[in-house]
C-alpha cells in the first residue's frame, strides 16, 4: 500500500446526453511491477448498493515500477434522475482488496442536467405560426453551427487516454482500433481523419491504437536450459525460474563419458504454440537429468499450476 498514487484529468464529469468521459493516470511507485486494478464504486454505502454509471477499458493491467498508465473512464447515466451522483474511484493492487485503499479514493461528481420543463403556452394561431417561423429558422442556425466544419486536433504519438480527451473537448466523439507494434503500448499511431483536417463538429474521429506485438512461444519442454534460453531469446522472451527449480545451467561435461547430467525444462508456462507478448517473461520449473534416461514429456506447470504462473505482459514470477 501507498506504491499506487492516482490522478484524474478533473474532479466532476458535465455529462452530455447522459455520457462523458476523465482521464485517470495511475502511478505505480514502487520498486518493482505490479498488477493495478482501476475501480469504480458507488460513493455511499447503501442496500442495494448504488450505480456507478462507470466503465473502464482494461480495468488490470501490469504497471512496470516507476511508470504511469492512462485509463479513460467513461460515464453513462441513462436513466438516471437530475443532478449531482458521486462516484467512488480506487486504484488498487490486485493482490490486495480494494478496502485497503479506501483511503486514497478519489470521488467524482457527475452532474445529470435538469430537462427543460415543458410549458404549455395558449396563443392565437397567428402568434403559433409565427413562432413556429421563427423557431424553424433558429433550429436551422443551430443545426447550421454544430454541423459547421471545425479543425481536428492533431493526436498522432500521445497515449490514447490523453488523445480522446483532446478530441472530446475539441467537440469530437472518438472511436479507437488496435494494431500490434512496437510503440509503447496505449499509444496512437494514427488517426482519421488526420490531424490539421476539417470535420463536422460532433463527428467521429477513429484512432488506431499501439498493443503489444505477438509472438508464439516456443516448444522447450524437455531441453536443457541453454537450449531453451536461447530460444526464448530468439523470440525476446524472457526465462525466469520458479522456486521449485533445482538448477539454473547445466553441469561442466566430463571428458570420455557416455552419460552425463544436465539442466532441463520439465514444466514451462504458457505452453509451447500459444501467442505471447513480446517482452513477456516464462515460468520454468527445471531439474537434473541424465542423458540415457527416457523422461516421459509431462508439463509440470500443468500438473501443478501452483508452481508457475503464466505472465502474458512483463511482471513478476510467483516464487522466482
Amino acid at each position: 500500500m501507498g506504491t499506487i498514487t492516482m490522478t484524474l484529468s478533473s474532479p466532476g464529469v458535465e455529462l452530455k446526453d447522459g455520457k462523458g468521459s476523465l482521464a485517470a493516470s495511475v502511478t505505480n511507485a514502487g520498486a518493482e511491477k505490479e498488477p493495478v486494478v482501476l475501480g469504480a464504486f458507488p460513493a455511499q454505502a447503501g442496500s442495494p448498493p448504488g450505480a456507478t454509471y462507470a466503465s473502464i477499458d482494461k480495468p488490470l493491467r501490469v504497471i512496470p515500477a516507476g511508470a504511469t498508465e492512462q485509463y479513460v473512464v467513461n460515464f453513462d447515466t441513462a436513466g438516471a434522475t437530475a443532478g449531482n451522483h458521486q462516484v467512488k474511484l480506487i486504484a488498487y493492487s490486485a493482490d490486495e482488496a480494494p478496502e485497503d485503499y479506501a483511503d486514497q479514493a478519489h470521488v467524482v461528481t457527475l452532474t445529470v442536467p435538469a430537462a427543460p420543463e415543458k410549458q404549455k403556452k395558449k396563443f392565437p394561431w397567428l402568434w403559433v405560426v409565427i413562432g413556429s417561423v421563427v423557431l424553424l429558422a433558429l433550429i436551422g442556425g443551430v443545426v447550421w453551427f454544430l454541423m459547421k466544419d471545425v479543425n481536428v486536433p492533431p493526436v498522432e504519438g500521445k497515449q490514447v487516454a490523453e488523445a480522446t480527451q483532446i478530441l472530446t473537448d475539441a467537440g469530437f466523439s472518438v472511436g479507437t482500433t488496435e494494431k500490434e507494434d512496437a510503440a509503447p503500448e496505449g499509444q496512437v499511431l494514427s488517426q482519421e481523419p488526420d490531424g490539421e483536417t476539417t470535420a463536422a463538429r460532433g463527428s467521429n474521429v477513429t484512432l488506431e491504437v499501439a498493443i503489444p506485438v505477438k509472438v508464439t512461444m516456443p516448444d522447450i519442454l524437455g531441453n536443457s536450459i541453454e537450449t531453451a534460453r536461447e530460444a526464448l531469446t530468439a523470440a525476446k522472451l524472457e526465462l525466469v525460474f520458479t522456486s521449485d527449480s533445482t538448477c539454473t545451467s547445466s553441469p561442466a561435461r566430463p571428458p570420455n563419458v557416455i552419460f552425463y547430467d544436465y539442466c532441463a525444462v520439465a514444466g514451462v508456462e504458457p505452453a509451447g504454440g500459444e501467442p505471447v507478448n513480446t517482452g513477456s517473461q516464462v515460468a520454468v520449473v527445471s531439474e537434473l537429468r541424465t542423458t540415457g534416461i527416457v523422461f516421459p514429456p509431462i508439463n509440470k506447470c500443468v500438473l501443478n499450476p501452483g508452481q508457475c504462473v503464466e505472465i502474458v505482459e512483463p511482471g513478476p514470477i510467483l516464487g522466482g
